[in-house]
């Protein structure tokens, strides 16, 4: 295993967002979590699996059904090209060893008001490949380093979405929108080689940046195109596995990490008291943080697989699917992107992970430092991964903003420069995304430019010793704490304009200066 150093401690919004430990469990314990994960990913293609339906997303309400997701008697099913060619590049991507020239399509029949049909169309036994393998770098307990781990992964398979039941609880009522039904849905199985929920979290991270990076999957899992079902158990080491649970449909990574620590934790604590575990399926309730039964699985559910009867094998060769083709046409991986980025700009591992994993921002990078000289690279990774991408959050729109490479070049070579504050650029950044304006304008017709003029510097200076002559004697004194107060006079009074490098610079020059009498001291000689 490969350890990666950082030099610093990583931001603690960075660290509390996507690192925070997962070990924490109820108490030392001698039994060992085993955790796997069933993974699935909407395709992004312009129609369905098996009907030429459209996909978008925010459409009315059963506005993109065809008749065969419908389940209308009589429709037969297509195979769409685009979603075979999806699933092998994202095998290729996983480093699949095994992808099959001939696969087949399964019915599991289930009832359940989202599935028409009463079955799926999935490829249980026959999958598109096989044996494949994925690294991932969670952070280690000192929370100064990344660990490179790998998880294996057992199949990849090809199978189509359900409806989406929406429940009025107010009316009695159960409502079905069928236009997810059909879509072409991806499954990663990996076997059970983790052991935290934050392992699983970050394999999910890294498996979304490889499907985002070849166009596969867009991985926006507030949008239902990542779906996690999480299987546990703990066990004594030298002994057989557990029994095991499984979380059903966590759709966030907060929630696949917190659902899995808690089942961990819940399934220990149950061992300790001499209870068993029952082998059922939970839901992740994200109010209580705690996981809550669905159903039970002691009575094995008998899903009737058998061949789809309307769909022939899948014989790439026969369809014309090339598969070193598409080898060849992939993209740079996640991993090669992060490479280049520590060894042509000497990035930390973790900024160019952010930059990697949010859309876009690889592009908007490379072609910024493309306008501007290698010293600049540690500032424009700062303020991408941690203003950009704030910006971004706290305003809701989508990472692929219009924030052009040139606009964002002109934005680090003004802060580079001097020609704005490190404050204010934050206001500069914020309405150039929102008027597309430039950065230079921007500061032009709000008259931001830095005040880097000294005599006008050391008037501010003057006015704040005047106004706070406690704070200026006990700065005097060499009482660090009681600079705030004249410097935060200063940045206020320039509306943030000050380059209060300099300005700390002639605040303490002055201080040092001999003491003109004060108020208090002409008080008491008169």
């Amino acid at each position: 295993m490969q350890l990666l150093r950082l030099k610093w401690m990583l931001p603690l919004r960075y660290s509390r967002k996507f690192c925070t430990s997962a070990h924490h469990y109820s108490s030392v314990t001698k039994f060992q979590p085993v955790v796997g994960l069933e993974v699935h990913m909407q395709i992004d293609s312009k129609s369905k699996l098996f009907s030429s339906a459209p996909t978008t997303i925010g459409g009315p309400i059963n506005g993109q059904v065809a008749t065969f997701d419908a389940a209308i008697p009589g429709t037969l099913p297509v195979v769409n090209r685009r979603c075979v060619e999806a699933a092998i590049q994202t095998a290729l991507a996983l480093d699949c060893a095994q992808i099959n020239n001939v696969s087949r399509f399964d019915r599991k029949h289930y009832f359940y008001s989202d599935m028409p049909a009463g079955f799926q169309i999935t490829q249980q036994f026959h999958p598109i490949a096989r044996e494949g393998r994925l690294r991932y770098y969670p952070m280690t307990s000192s929370g100064t380093s990344f660990i490179e781990k790998s998880c294996r992964i057992l199949q990849v398979q090809l199978e189509q979405d359900s409806g989406k039941s929406i429940h009025d609880a107010d009316n009695m009522l159960s409502l079905i929108d069928l236009n997810r039904a059909g879509i072409g849905l991806l499954e990663i199985v990996f076997a059970p080689d983790l052991s935290s929920g934050i392992e699983a979290l970050n394999l999910v991270k890294e498996l979304i940046a490889v499907v985002r990076s070849i166009g596969v999957c867009s991985g926006r899992m507030e949008e239902g195109a990542v779906r996690v079902d999480a299987n546990v158990s703990v066990h004594e080491p030298g002994t057989p596995l557990g029994v095991r649970t499984e979380v059903k449909n966590l759709n966030s990574l907060r929630s696949v990490s917190r659902a899995i620590d808690y089942e961990i934790n819940r399934q220990m604590s149950c061992l300790e008291k001499g209870m068993k575990v029952d082998n059922v399926t939970l839901t992740f309730d994200c109010e209580t943080m705690s996981t809550v039964t669905m159903r039970d699985k002691e009575a094995v559910q008998d899903y009737r697989f058998f061949p789809e009867p309307n769909i022939p094998l899948l014989n790439l060769e026969h369809a014309g699917i090339c598969v070193e083709s598409l080898r060849s046409s992939l993209p740079p991986l996640p991993q090669v992107k992060r490479k280049r980025l520590m060894d042509a700009y000497g990035l930390e591992f973790w900024q160019a992970a952010v930059i990697v994993r949010e859309a876009g921002f690889f592009e908007l990078f490379t072609e910024a430092m493309n306008c501007l000289p290698i010293e600049s690279s540690k500032l424009a990774s700062h303020i991408l991964v941690t203003d950009v991408l704030g910006c971004i959050n706290e305003m809701s729109i989508d990472s692929q903003c219009d924030l052009s490479p040139k606009y964002f070049a002109e934005l680090v070579d003004a802060v580079q420069l001097k020609r704005v504050s490190k404050i204010k650029y934050k206001e500069v950044l914020r309405l150039v995304i929102q008027t597309k304006l430039s950065p230079e304008q921007v500061i032009k017709d709000n008259n931001w430019s830095l005040i880097t003029d000294k005599e006008l510097l050391k008037a501010f200076c003057d006015e704040a010793i005047q106004l706070f002559p406690k704070e200026a004697r006990k700065a005097r004194m060499g009482k660090e704490r009681a600079f705030n107060p004249l410097l935060k006079h200063v940045r206020l009074a320039t509306q943030n304009r000050a380059d209060m490098k300099q300005v700390s610079q002639i605040m303490r020059e002055k201080l040092q200066q001999p003491e003109v009498g004060s108020r208090e001291e002409v008080h008491i000689s008169r």
